[in-house]
């Protein structure tokens, strides 16, 4: 495996999102229709945030200690979301992606070509990446 591979070669560029004002229960409607862990927030082409099916989990379980049910056609993308997520560059390498995801513990970077968003790529991208 070359660890100098550019992100630009093994990133996914379908890129699955929400905005800001989606409701939780569009955000699970998402993840129920496709096979993906992770929704980027953006709007107007601006990424705002990336939401992680874990990202729900918590919300479910805070509400489940506190013996009720989350608020899911009140709370929005820009709620849930973490903001300001860690981002690479097409030009970066595979090699600094897997440096990022093991050290920050993440599981999806948002990739981007100069300001414009390009792709995200995965813990499962550099793992198939790795085994083709």
């Amino acid at each position: 495996m070359n660890t100098e591979t550019p992100l630009k070669r093994i990133k996914t560029s379908r890129i699955v999102y929400v905005s800001p004002s989606d409701t939780m229960l569009k955000i699970e409607e998402v993840f129920d229709a496709m096979p993906i862990h992770h929704i980027l927030v953006v709007e107007n082409e601006v990424l705002h945030g990336v939401i992680s099916k874990n990202d729900l989990l918590r919300i479910y379980k805070s509400a489940a200690n506190e013996g009720k049910v989350p608020l899911r056609h009140q709370l929005k993308a820009v709620d849930i979301m973490t903001e300001n997520p860690i981002t690479l560059d097409t030009e970066d390498s595979i090699g600094l992606a897997a440096d990022i995801f093991l050290s920050n513990q993440i599981h999806s970077i948002p990739v981007l070509n100069g300001d414009q968003l390009a792709g995200i790529i995965t813990n499962h991208d550099l793992i198939k990446y790795c085994f083709r």
